[in-house]
């Protein structure tokens, strides 16, 4: 999968988007590797970029909360194989 990679110039009297009351707008930089798995678990959900982001924030806070709890896991398992899923830094 090719990402195309191109700068666009903004001037400075233009008018951002309107963003929803209560939404923040944010501009994120990935690396070559991050997009093209951004790019991949929208297409294999058929969502926006946008809409695979928000999912991954909403999954990592789950697996944090989780794992600042002593009484929670989170577990996958596969077949017999079970796992606790936590993010490493």
């Amino acid at each position: 999968m090719d990402a195309e990679v191109s700068e666009k110039v903004v001037p400075e009297d233009s008018q951002p988007t309107p963003t929803p009351a209560g939404s923040k707008r944010v501009n994120v930089v990935f690396s070559a590797d991050q997009f093209e798995k951004l790019q991949s678990l929208a297409a294999k959900q058929n969502i926006t970029l946008s809409d695979a982001l928000r999912q991954a924030i909403s999954l990592s806070s789950l697996i944090v909360d989780a794992n600042a709890d002593a009484n929670t896991q989170v577990l996958l398992k596969q077949g017999n194989n079970v796992q606790e899923l936590k993010l490493v830094r």
